[in-house]
């Protein structure tokens, strides 16, 4: 099969992965022949911004494309808290961790904002609009404000083969009230 672009790039909380993750997922699996998802904030899990391990959120992408492992890599990594070296700081960890997949000729985003940072390091740069009106309006934040106050249209934006994970976060945890 010919593609597009040869290795494809995205940074993601996944916080949870929702359906506009997946969008750009379909996206690149789509146009490249590689795909490499990095989940940034590993460093934090329990708090309302970002419950979910990183093995968790792993885990919810493997789930919905366990057919594609082959040409998909889903890696973790820590948070620098500098927005201007957050890009070569990526890349850095790609090639040291990744040597064999070489260097990504793209770069996908949901936004132009979430663009900007790896726009320097990239001749292209696929912009994944969430704000296409042929498409739900979905976020992270959303999603999460939806599980916080127990708005069950939750799972209008999350995979079901992953409603299990929000459902266990959701439950009493042993021992507590």
């Amino acid at each position: 099969m010919s593609y597009q672009y040869q290795h494809g790039l995205v940074v993601m909380r996944a916080q949870p992965l929702h359906i506009g993750h997946e969008r750009v997922l379909r996206d690149m699996l789509e146009k490249c022949a590689r795909v490499t998802v990095i989940l940034g904030s590993i460093q934090e899990q329990g708090t309302a911004r970002n419950p979910f391990t990183y093995l968790t959120r792993k885990q919810m992408i493997l789930n919905i494309f366990q057919n594609e492992t082959a040409r998909l890599k889903v890696m973790g990594l820590f948070d620098i808290n500098n927005p201007t070296q957050w890009a070569d700081f990526v890349l850095d960890f790609m090639r040291e961790n990744m040597p064999e997949w070489g260097t990504p000729d793209v770069y996908y985003a949901g936004s132009p904002y979430d663009a900007q940072w790896f726009t320097p390091c990239f001749e292209h740069i696929e912009c994944i609009d969430r704000t296409n009106p042929d498409f739900p309006y979905v976020s992270g934040s959303m999603v999460r404000d939806m599980m916080t106050i127990g708005d069950r249209r939750w799972k209008n934006f999350v995979h079901p083969l992953n409603h299990h994970f929000i459902e266990e976060y959701l439950s009493p945890k042993k021992g507590e009230l």
